[in-house]
């Protein structure tokens, strides 16, 4: 095993790495990701609420042994005696409740607390699906905007290089190479800033995916916005109502509080319970040589309680209380769950027109960029502030077109995760947009 995971790593090494894309980032993360394994580990230690709830309705058995040395001295009619002796025994008692009003509740409560589990899990696996997205996406911004910075400072460059050629030829002012010097500057701070905000992306997804990915596939120039399926916001609701999961865990705990009132109120209520016994000893004595007993008892024991102090009342009231504070959790997340799908809902539909927008914005300022160059060599209708801030335009236009179709591609992933949907299928479609290999290490 040792030797062929050995073959495997050396040929892992020997072929070139090809770029990581959103689903090999979300393959990961279900691997090895210490979230979402923390996660899944959490999800299996609740699920043995089952078991622990119905352990109380079955039969409880328990063996016990002993084994004494006696030493002492009995005294009649005047006559002292010494009483050294050996005591051994062993007992088995089996105990199965035919009537516990608590421990149905537990059992209940046993099952709320699974249910409870699975749709805490749900809720933090789609949690996390779009939080991976989010980091990934952030180290393609920041990649982007170090490429646009970048670009930035050339064209500011090449245009403080143009402001001294025209001062030289007695056509420029010191004006004008000050103004673009301070572009300059201002660019080359830009990309410095842009360069850190990449290595904190970088490591911020680290942490989901637990290793650093020296390339990502980054976003295709074609970039479709197919509308949503279903179209209407009333629809969607319906669905996040009925499907989300964080309604689902809270629906889940007020469940598991309301059981809770039972299993407090039950402390008045008396239990029935079937014991049966079987116990064998033996000892000796100076007037009782090798004392054998064997005996076996079987019967109902019923138990009735009378007074407690006023303890079983107040956890009534106790559990009555956090009943209602879950109604009231549960209330509030309905209404949060309501507000973030209709967002996200209008993220998706606006994010689709502002997408649309933006690139009409990116091309009018490149047609507006060559006519402001154009001018300021040419015609000298257009000044040197034109055509800086044509260019700073341009690279603002671009920078927002990027996001832009970032959010866009967020949106649809959190408005699938507040209706409780989000899955392989929805990493696989937000994945086909993505496409180009993009370096991402420093």
């Amino acid at each position: 095993m040792k030797r062929v995971s050995l073959c495997v790593c050396l040929m892992g090494l020997a072929l070139p790495a090809a770029a990581m894309d959103l689903k090999q980032a979300w393959d990961l993360l279900q691997y090895q990701g210490p979230t979402y394994r923390a996660a899944e580990h959490e999800r299996q230690a609740g699920l043995e609420n089952r078991a622990i709830g119905k352990a109380g309705l079955l039969p409880q058995i328990n063996a016990s042994a002993y084994t004494n040395k006696v030493n002492g001295s009995q005294s009649q009619n005047g006559f002292d005696r010494d009483l050294h002796y050996d005591s051994n025994g062993a007992n088995v008692r089996l105990r199965q409740p035919l009537f516990n009003k608590q421990k149905m509740a537990e059992y209940n409560q046993g099952q709320q607390r699974a249910d409870y589990s699975i749709a805490v899990f749900d809720a933090k696996s789609q949690d996390a699906a779009v939080r991976l997205a989010e980091s990934y996406f952030n180290v393609l911004l920041a990649s982007e905007t170090i490429t646009l910075a970048k670009s930035k400072l050339g064209a500011f460059d090449e245009q403080l290089a143009s402001a001294k050629r025209r001062m030289e030829l007695g056509a420029g002012t010191i004006t004008d190479i000050d103004e673009s010097t301070a572009r300059r500057d201002l660019a080359e701070a830009e990309l410095i800033e842009a360069q850190d905000s990449l290595v904190n992306a970088r490591r911020k997804l680290e942490e989901f995916i637990g290793e650093t990915p020296e390339s990502l596939t980054t976003l295709q120039p074609g970039f479709a916005t197919p509308p949503l399926m279903p179209g209407n916001l009333q629809d969607w609701l319906v669905r996040a109502q009925a499907d989300s999961p964080l309604i689902h865990a809270r629906r889940r705990s007020y469940d598991l509080a309301e059981e809770e009132v039972k299993r407090a109120r039950a402390g008045h209520w008396p239990t029935l319970d079937f014991v049966a016994g079987y116990t064998a000893g033996e000892s000796q004595s100076l007037s009782e040589l090798n004392q054998r007993n064997h005996y076996g008892s079987i019967g109902l024991e019923l138990n009735i309680p009378l007074y407690s102090g006023g303890g079983v009342s107040a956890l009534t009231r106790q559990a009555s209380a956090n009943s209602a504070k879950a109604q009231d959790e549960l209330d509030a997340t309905r209404e949060e769950v309501i507000s973030g799908t209709t967002r996200e809902f209008r993220g998706v539909q606006s994010g689709a027109l502002r997408v649309r927008a933006l690139e009409k914005a990116v091309a009018s300022n490149e047609r507006s960029l060559l006519s402001t160059r154009k001018g300021f060599k040419e015609g000298g209708t257009s000044t040197n502030s034109d055509v800086l801030n044509a260019e700073e335009l341009l690279f603002v236009a671009r920078h927002d077109l990027f996001e832009a179709k970032l959010k866009y591609l967020l949106s649809r992933l959190r408005l699938a995760s507040s209706v409780g949907s989000l899955g392989d299928d929805d990493i696989d479609q937000v994945n086909a947009y993505l496409g180009p290999e993009l370096m991402v290490s420093q």
